[in-house]
């Protein structure tokens, strides 16, 4: 069904459109298609550029990916007013342009118009950015591509999730960084319920501050919470900063490694603790 908006267009647009076509000249369409392709080839050119750049500087990688976004914006805008100067429409033909973007709008465009128009708050507002770890739904990763349409980030397993931007405009966004290299990681570790605490912060202490992937300018963290399901068991709960966002995963599983090799030794747990508890140590 269409639009109020766009059969208002519609009522407005030229009786014959054999006119409107008339106007058009084939040496106008090549130079559309001229700046569309050379507008095609700059952003490539500008995205590798920014790509090269930021792995050269790993400092200012984070100024570098947010340029990539706004740079692709801002040529596709110039390309299209650039286009619009070429054709330089009459009143005819550009209500018979409105009058079709109306028609595609109340036909079946919607979910694009919202997704540009989530793109655009994306860049406006900046809920997150290039090169951010965020959680979007049920897909956690780090922000590789924002487009107009989508966004597109990769999971720890390395799989790509592309994400319309339409999410942002009803959903939630969990942003880990916010455009700083350093984030927040939380480990959990679990005991028996009869472990004694102190000697179990002390572990947990000692397995984070003997991490090579640990930002020992943030504060660490260790909390002791008794907890239940099926059994009772103490969660041991390690909040550290790793110096890139990057090594999250591996921070975790070297905190548990060294943590859990430690409990071994000293008895806080046996070979068979997994087996007869649903936790086990970690179940991330």
């Amino acid at each position: 069904m269409l639009s109020p908006m766009a059969l208002q267009v519609l009522a407005q647009a030229p009786e014959n459109p054999i006119e409107v076509l008339t106007s058009v000249r084939l040496v106008t369409v090549l130079w559309a298609f001229v700046v569309v392709s050379l507008t095609w080839l700059f952003v490539k050119g500008v995205t590798r550029v920014l790509d090269v750049l930021a792995r050269r500087a790993p400092r200012a990688r984070f100024f570098f990916k947010i340029m990539d976004p706004t740079v692709r914006f801002a040529s596709w805008c110039l390309a299209a007013f650039v286009i619009l100067a070429i054709f330089t429409p009459s009143r005819e033909t550009l209500i018979a342009v409105l009058a079709s973007v109306g028609i595609a709008l109340g036909i079946g465009a919607q979910d694009l118009v919202k997704n540009v128009i989530g793109g655009l708050i994306i860049l406006m507002d900046r809920p997150y950015q290039l090169g951010d770890r965020v959680r979007i739904g049920d897909a956690y990763g780090e922000v590789d591509h924002i487009g107009i349409r989508s966004t597109k980030l990769t999971t720890p397993d390395d799989t790509r999730v592309t994400i319309p931007n339409s999410e942002v405009l009803v959903g939630k966004a969990w942003n880990s960084n916010s455009g700083v290299p350093e984030s927040q990681v939380v480990t959990d570790l679990f005991l028996p319920a009869d472990t004694d605490p102190i000697v179990a912060r002390e572990i947990a202490y000692e397995a984070v501050y003997t991490s090579p992937f640990l930002l020992l300018t943030k504060p660490v963290t260790v909390l002791i919470q008794d907890q239940f399901q099926e059994v009772p068991y103490l969660l041991v709960r390690v909040k550290a900063y790793v110096y890139d966002h990057g090594l999250e995963p591996r921070l975790q599983s070297d905190i548990t490694i060294r943590a859990k090799t430690e409990f071994l030794r000293r008895r806080l747990i046996g070979p068979d603790w997994a087996r007869h508890h649903p936790l086990g140590l970690n179940p991330s």
